[in-house]
């Protein structure tokens, strides 16, 4: 083996192990407490993309399946998105209606009510 080979193994190596434990990390604490934690679906998605994504890399780095590693690399965003939706669901409005505003007329504090001094 080269020395460049060898670093690149370890880098691989470093990258791969990174991501199981980011992975691993979310899953924990999600699995463990899941009365206690909020958007439980959301992270376990964000971790399922997490691992989906450590595939898609061992896939494509040292055993050069690209058409494997870009379904994967699809699936892995397509968990990403559902997972983020978890977390942007209470905030997004679909009903079409008006947006709320006040007018200028309507405010009550701020700063036009402060005292000159």
């Amino acid at each position: 083996m080269t020395p460049m080979s060898d670093l690149l193994s370890f880098v691989f190596i470093a990258q791969t192990t990174m991501l199981v434990i980011t992975s691993a990390l979310l899953v924990y604490p999600v699995v463990a407490y899941a009365r206690n934690v909020a958007h439980t679906r959301g992270l376990l998605l964000l971790a399922g993309a997490f691992l989906t994504l450590t595939v898609s890399y061992v896939a494509s780095v040292p055993f050069g399946m690209t058409l494997v590693s870009s379904a994967l690399d699809l699936a892995a965003a397509l968990l990403a998105a559902a997972g983020v939706w978890q977390f942007a669901r209470p905030f997004v409005r679909l009903d079409g209606g008006d947006v709320e505003t006040t007018g200028v007329a309507d405010t009550a504090g701020g700063f036009e009510s402060a005292g000159d001094d």
